[in-house]
């Protein structure tokens, strides 16, 4: 306020860290302070490197330039004369620089920030000028898209997601893939289930919560296990040509030695990497474009195959084909569930199968769920195809005296 009433320039800038109400639901006081202060003390060197961050006190020991205001909200002044949007991308280049993970309690929680800008009013005071920076935040968190998920951080459900992995608590149910010219299942799909939990329990949302507390590559490594076992068992059954899917996260890839891992996994339960396949979204490719061509080209030599997920629904789809050694491109069921009635997603559909085909590629149609669809997609020519029309994602058990049913 000496510095308004002097009438120099001033932006009072604030900084929370994410979802924090919901850290201190596991932290305890001393955790709470030391991850405030590990923020700060990085804000504050950040700062240091820039005049036009002024310090809000002096003293003859120290010139903190941040102050903590409370429930994660850090606050400091810039007194450049510029406009807001290049200060906006200023912090938003700090921000990158943050602490961007904080361990405890065996978690890695993944830490992410937001900010907001506001310049003063005259004569309004110090209160009415701090809290339109907090509205700030508020509506920025609101209105545009930021670094983190829209996901309540349950941090409770995420220590009990960790006792189920380590427990042997969880369960990987399998979706059947169908070959559509015989009408034979040649494979499924694993997708995670807990069984003891709450049945109305989102389990992409829980994926999510994996990846931003660290556990998603301990949940990762568990169903690449079960799913090595599960083609153990398949294989003692006779369906030695079965293949089970894994979906792999682009934080696998932080996975020491993920590769030899996998293979351990393969040879720990005698099965060939060719029953092993792994799907890729695009977005994982996005994220860590040129590990992840490496990784891709280490699954082929393995054995295994490497499928695009989700296809149509990212930028640049077209480069990954041409980039990756793909087997198979499976087709997002976006397109597939009003098929019938939409022309411009049959021509879509249509040409993504064609395209396949002539990379020498399969292709793979999720998101069936009637017999008109599918005697389309036949007459389309595609290779395989998944959807409630077959079954859902069901128990071992269950889905053997399924494929008993549809073998020929």
């Amino acid at each position: 306020m000496r510095m308004i009433n002097e009438h120099r320039n001033a932006n009072l800038c604030l900084l929370k860290i994410e979802q924090f109400n919901a850290l201190m639901s596991i932290l305890n006081p001393t955790q709470s302070s030391h991850i405030i202060t590990t923020v700060a003390k990085s804000l504050e060197h950040q700062l240091s490197k820039q005049r036009q961050f002024i310090s809000l006190e002096s003293s003859l020991d120290t010139a903190p330039k941040v102050a903590d205001l409370g429930n994660g909200i850090l606050a400091f002044v810039s007194t450049k004369i510029q406009p807001q949007d290049e200060l906006n991308e200023e912090l938003n280049t700090l921000c990158k620089q943050l602490p961007k993970q904080y361990q405890i309690s065996g978690l890695d929680l993944q830490l992410y920030y937001r900010f907001s800008i506001t310049e003063p009013v005259e004569n309004d005071g110090f209160d009415s000028w701090l809290q339109r920076g907090y509205l700030g935040l508020s509506q920025k968190h609101q209105n545009t898209d930021t670094t983190a998920p829209h996901i309540d951080m349950d941090l409770s459900l995420a220590v009990s997601l960790q006792h189920a992995i380590r427990s042997n608590s969880l369960a990987i149910y399998l979706q059947p893939i169908v070959n559509l010219r015989t009408g034979t299942i040649v494979g499924a799909e694993a997708l995670l289930r807990w069984p003891s939990a709450d049945k109305h329990l989102d389990i992409e949302q829980l994926i999510l919560l994996a990846e931003r507390t660290g556990l998603i590559n301990e949940l990762s490594l568990w169903v690449i296990e079960k799913a090595c076992q599960t083609v153990a068992k398949l294989n003692q059954q006779g369906y030695y040509d079965h293949t089970i899917s894994v979906n792999l996260s682009a934080k696998n890839l932080a996975i020491p030695k993920l590769i030899e891992k996998i293979e351990n996994s393969i040879l720990k339960h005698g099965v060939s990497a060719a029953q092993l396949k792994f799907e890729l979204t695009e977005f994982a490719l996005i994220k860590n474009h040129t590990d992840m061509v490496r990784f891709v080209n280490e699954l082929n030599k393995l054995g295994s195959q490497v499928i695009l997920d989700d296809f149509g629904t990212g930028y640049s789809s077209l480069n990954y084909l041409v980039n990756y050694s793909f087997s198979t491109i499976k087709v997002d069921k976006s397109f597939i569930l009003d098929l019938t009635n939409n022309e411009t997603h049959q021509v879509i559909v249509k040409t993504a199968i064609d395209m396949a085909h002539n990379l020498d590629m399969n292709i793979t149609v999720e998101g069936i769920e009637d017999q008109t669809t599918e005697q389309l997609l036949i007459k389309m020519g595609a290779d395989q195809g998944q959807g409630f029309y077959y079954s859902k994602a069901i128990p071992f058990d269950e889905y053997l005296s399924l494929i008993a049913t549809h073998s020929k």
